[in-house]
């Protein structure tokens, strides 16, 4: 069991300009077990603690490989749901992790989602402290919770991310394409970056763009790849730029 990193690049020019760090576990028995089981696993057995430290690990890993090859662009995303930030420490790990290894705020990224917090207020104090650092906060699955109107206000949410359920299969639903564009439009009002996840299709990443959209994920792209991999495609990029 390891985190992987899956692309997010720009749509018109597929160029990579950041990661997520996506849980993968092949079981020798069970096969492929998905994130939220891991998670639900890792939460019951009082392993959550280690994982987001060994996730949170790699991710700096990958930023100082990126660092090294003066990839400073290219920000790396690691998910965090809001009530594991509000009672644990992970604004101190995060924070004083990235301060020990001498590397930049502004490469890391935190995901959340709208699942609600047991205490509001604790939960604004950290995401302030990240913010505050330099550490871009992203809203994750976008479109699915209760409150995504009310938490575009917050000005701490730097980016939202539309859930792969109103992606896929875009370029055949005029509902989704709808639903689609106002989110981009209020995002470009508010100042909000707007990416989309989940495209598969080359059909949907041409809607996606002339709605508004520019940056996206998915297997349309690439699927997640293991660390060594993510920094490669980045140093090829770089290679075939200069």
């Amino acid at each position: 069991m390891a985190p992987w990193f899956q692309p997010i690049v720009r749509l018109d020019t597929e160029a990579v300009i950041g990661f997520e760090a996506l849980l993968r576990w092949s079981h020798p028995i069970h096969g492929s077990i998905s994130p939220p089981e891991i998670m639900t696993a890792a939460r019951e057995t009082g392993m959550l603690q280690l994982l987001t430290q060994t996730v949170f690990s790699d991710c700096c890993a990958l930023i100082d490989g990126l660092v090294k090859a003066d990839r400073r662009d290219v920000r790396v995303a690691m998910n965090v749901s809001p009530r594991e930030l509000e009672a644990g420490d992970i604004d101190d790990m995060v924070l004083n992790g990235l301060a020990a290894k001498d590397l930049p705020a502004t490469m890391f990224e935190i995901e959340i989602t709208e699942e609600s917090p047991v205490d509001p207020e604790r939960l604004d104090e950290k995401l302030g402290r990240l913010s505050h650092a330099g550490i871009s906060i992203a809203l994750d699955d976008f479109g699915t919770g209760f409150s995504t109107l009310a938490s575009l206000k917050d000005s701490r949410i730097r980016k939202v991310k539309i859930d792969q359920g109103f992606i896929r299969g875009l370029a055949k639903s005029r509902e989704d394409r709808l639903l689609v564009k106002t989110v981009i439009d209020l995002g470009r009002a508010l100042g909000i970056d707007v990416m989309a996840e989940g495209v598969e299709t080359e059909a949907d990443r041409q809607i996606l763009y002339k709605l508004g959209c520019r940056t996206a994920q998915g297997f349309l792209f690439s699927k997640a790849v293991p660390l060594s991999q993510a920094l490669e495609v980045t140093l090829k990029e770089h290679a075939t730029e200069l």
